[in-house]
This record gives structure tokens, C-alpha cells and sequence, in this order.
């Protein structure tokens, strides 16, 4: 036997001692792990996977919530009151020249957009601030505790305007609240979210 017919066993017997790697992914030994003796179907089990148990029932932070609720106000306020700014300047511009008129919209948006930018800001904070504080005194996290945390958002907001303004304020922060969480559940019924709550599968 001379050296290419050696080499040419060889390599048959090795072949024929590998395990086989024939998938069809379907249940039975063709889709078992050649090198584990395992079935992998085994490992997936559908729906998140964690690797300790109490990862699924982690919340973002009090200061990540606040910082990203307050940056999201800000920013939508600032978008809504510069566009409305915009569109009175448009509408009544002030002068008969190009510039003077420039101008008139421009003053419109620096007015009204940090206004209800500054406006949303504070709200956002105060409501996460309370939020936080309510779920600390309850030692519960659920939706009685951003409901409560709104309408006292709201009372405070408006606490120096009088009595009236103050239950008008505080009823309409509960609502928002109660409304956002009734969403959420229809939206979850349907196999959809729009919670603020990290995927952390």
C-alpha cells in the first residue's frame, strides 16, 4: 500500500467517525446537537428570557424616568408653543416690511415656546417627583400611583390661582393619567405597549 492509498483511509475514517450534521429542524434525532446530545427545540421556549428571575420585573430608575420625562416635555412644548408662535406670527404680522414682519414671526416663537416648554418641564418633574414618592410611601408600583401623582402635579401647578383653578387642574392631570393607563391596557389586549418601561428581554 503506498502513501496516497494510506493518506485516502485515512481521511475516509475520519470521516465516517464525525458526528453528523444533518438539521431539519424539526423534533426527532435529525435535529438533535451533534456535539451537545441535545435537542436545541429544548432551549427555546418561547417569550423573554432572563438570566435571574427578578430581571423580569425590573423598572427604569427614579432619575432615568425623570430625566428622560422631563427632557421628552420640554422638547414637546417647545416644538408645540414655537409652531403656535409661528402661526400667529404668520397670521397678524406686525409692520409693512419684509424685515418688520421677519421679525413679528420670530418674537412669536421665542414667546410662546419656552413658555409651554418651561411649563411642561416643571409639570414633568413634579409629576415624577411624586410618582416616585407616592410608590415609596404605598411600597407598590401600579397606576393608582400615576394617577395620584398627576392630579397633585396639577393641584400644585395651579395652587396659587385660587381654589377653582386648583380642582380644575388636578382633574384634568388625573384624567390625562387615567386615560394614558386605559390606552395602555386596550394597546396590551392587542398584543401592543406604549409603556415607558425598558424591553429588557
Amino acid at each position: 500500500m503506498d502513501l496516497r492509498e494510506k493518506e485516502n483511509n485515512y481521511q475516509d475514517n475520519y470521516a465516517s467517525n464525525l458526528p453528523s450534521m444533518n438539521f431539519s429542524g424539526g423534533a426527532g434525532p435529525s435535529s438533535m446537537s451533534p456535539y451537545l446530545n441535545i435537542d436545541p427545540s429544548y432551549l427555546n421556549q418561547g417569550g423573554a428570557e432572563f438570566v435571574f428571575p427578578t430581571d423580569s420585573k425590573k423598572r427604569r430608575g427614579w432619575g432615568e424616568r425623570m430625566f428622560s420625562g422631563i427632557g421628552t416635555s420640554y422638547m414637546l412644548g417647545l416644538a408645540t408653543g414655537g409652531s403656535y408662535g409661528l402661526y400667529e406670527g404668520l397670521r397678524n404680522p406686525d409692520g409693512k416690511t419684509l424685515k418688520l414682519r421677519v421679525n413679528s414671526v420670530l418674537n412669536g416663537c421665542t414667546r410662546r415656546g419656552p413658555f409651554l416648554a418651561n411649563s411642561l418641564g416643571i409639570l414633568a418633574l413634579m409629576y415624577c417627583s411624586l410618582d416616585s414618592l407616592i410608590g415609596k410611601v404605598r411600597g407598590e408600583e401600579d397606576q393608582l400611583n400615576s394617577i395620584a401623582a398627576a392630579t397633585c402635579a396639577g393641584m400644585i401647578f395651579k395652587s396659587t390661582a385660587g381654589v377653582r383653578p386648583i380642582a380644575i387642574a388636578g382633574a384634568i392631570g388625573g384624567s390625562l393619567a387615567a386615560a394614558y393607563h386605559f390606552g395602555e391596557k386596550l394597546l396590551e389586549g392587542r398584543g401592543q405597549t406604549m409603556s415607558t418601561a425598558p424591553n429588557w428581554a
